[in-house]
């Protein structure tokens, strides 16, 4: 289920201004490096990767726009925005040190912590395009304001000793801190708020089925990409010592990971907004996630294996992370597959005889649950007939213990789900604006979980919301067929009639 909200004009324009933007910064980076001013921080390739990165984030703000996704289309502009002033920032610290401004430190220390709110707005963005509802969600309000105070605290505290001077950020003598323990307690609050918005999707996800489940997975692959470059950012510390890499490369190597993640979030917004996600692109989107962590788990513990101060020869080193290489890499490869079929499996279609009704009395003393549901296949079969083709498909839908039944969807061809006489009213116009929402998100087959994560709710209002539906609907607990089945049947037979 999308939003359907008029696109924003104004971010029609939005990448050529970007451009042009990012380009002008870039030819100031460069004309500083060229008179010998900057260090890393001029450097070609990590300048162009974060002028890349803002140009793509403003495209996709400009396709959310069009969308109609109002939300996720601001939070994309934001993005790039976040990444031009990356970009800005590093022109005037390099610009007002190699001037010998008074302004040069606070100029550095905003440079310097200008890479934290890219982090949270590719999350924002990348959870906002599978929302429907028009509430900010408590979790984005959180993560805003957790990775906000970083950006103020780690602006405030740390300063450089020798900014530019061949000494980048990840080489911890070229910088001090005041109130380390301060800075300290923000960095966890920091990585706890970037775990926050993976961890809800992925259970959204996984708790969800076909289409909802696909672009929930997505979107939680997406958010995935900022903690996985906090990693990228600590392998390049422990990488400078004991690992004993140039500090400079490593930094624009930070530069160009941060870039990517950017770029990689803002891709799978517009896919995720889509409202339908191919097989091939979620397996991609998965596949490319679980392989750059396992890549990061390669690197850092082969980086600690080769240090100056390691015990093991050469061919040694080679052996093991050669060996880590095959089984970490495959591990990822096999496991990655699997989550993805996962995620784009379409429903079964069982053939099973219809169900009676008995006479109309829908109990058993389990409450919702149809008998024999200790499976998802028994519940199948407790819940479909088959049909001749053109009829309905079956959709998936958990039940409140988890048990998968299944429901039909506008189109296809394969089961469907008998009416009990008398339980399926005609209409869902008593419902109100909210319950038609939950109900509608049920029947594309979103758990409970899923439906709280797109409409920007609790599960515990979502439980509410359903307990009124089935109410409005006439659906009693008990029976032959599951209430969340027989009130996406009304759901989709309502949708069909309004066609």
């Amino acid at each position: 289920m999308t939003a359907s909200v008029r696109p924003v004009p104004a971010l029609l324009g939005l990448p050529v201004v970007t451009g042009v933007t990012a380009g002008a910064c870039v030819v100031a980076l460069a004309g500083l490096g060229a008179a010998g001013h900057g260090g890393f921080a001029t450097e070609p390739a990590g300048a162009l990767a974060l002028a890349v990165a803002a140009v793509a984030a403003a495209v996709a703000a400009s396709r959310l726009a069009r969308s109609g996704h109002r939300a996720a289309g601001r939070l994309a502009t934001g993005l790039a925005a976040s990444l031009l002033a990356y970009l800005g920032l590093a022109v005037l610290a390099v610009a007002t040190v190699a001037a010998g401004h008074r302004w040069a430190g606070p100029a550095v220390a905003a440079w310097n912590s200008a890479w934290i709110p890219p982090l949270a707005l590719l999350q924002l963005t990348a959870s906002a395009a599978v929302r429907t509802g028009t509430v900010t969600p408590k979790a984005h309000r959180y993560v805003g304001l957790v990775l906000g105070a970083a950006t103020l605290v780690n602006a405030l505290l740390t300063t450089a000793t020798e900014p530019f001077d061949g000494l980048p950020t990840i080489a911890g003598e070229s910088w001090r801190t005041a109130l380390a323990p301060v800075g300290a307690a923000v960095t966890l609050l920091g990585v706890a708020a970037l775990l926050l918005l993976p961890v809800t999707l992925w259970r959204a996800a996984l708790g969800s089925h076909h289409t909802v489940r696909a672009r929930l997975g997505v979107a939680a692959a997406a958010t995935t990409a900022a903690p996985l470059t906090v990693v990228f950012c600590l392998l390049l510390a422990i990488a400078r010592a004991p690992g004993d890499v140039e500090p400079s490369l490593g930094s624009v190597a930070f530069l160009v990971a941060l870039s990517g993640a950017a770029v990689f979030a803002a891709a799978c917004a517009v896919t995720a907004a889509r409202g339908t996600t191919e097989p091939r692109r979620v397996g991609t989107v998965v596949r490319g996630t679980g392989l750059a962590a396992a890549a990061l788990l390669v690197v850092g513990a082969g980086t600690l294996v080769a240090a100056p101060g390691s015990s093991l020869g050469p061919t040694s080193v080679a052996l093991v992370v050669s060996a880590l290489t095959v089984v970490v890499g495959g591990g990822a490869w096999a496991g990655t597959g699997r989550l993805a079929a996962l995620l784009t499996a379409a429903p079964e279609a069982p053939a099973v005889a219809p169900v009676t009704p008995r006479g109309g009395a829908e109990g058993t003393a389990a409450g919702d649950a149809p008998p024999h549901a200790g499976t998802p296949d028994a519940a199948v079969s407790d819940v479909v007939e088959t049909t001749g083709p053109g009829a309905a498909a079956a959709e998936v839908a958990p039940d409140a213990s988890g048990a998968a039944v299944r429901a039909p969807t506008p189109t296809g061809a394969g089961v469907r789900v008998p009416a009990p006489a008398g339980a399926v009213p005609a209409s869902v116009g008593g419902l109100t604006a909210r319950e038609r929402e939950v109900l509608a998100a049920l029947a594309e087959g979103a758990s409970n979980a899923g439906i709280a994560a797109q409409l920007v709710v609790s599960e515990r209002t979502v439980d509410a919301h359903l307990r009124a539906i089935f109410v409005k609907l006439g659906l009693t607990p008990g029976g032959d067929t599951n209430r969340r089945v027989r009130a996406a049947r009304i759901w989709l037979e309502h949708a069909r009639q309004r066609r």
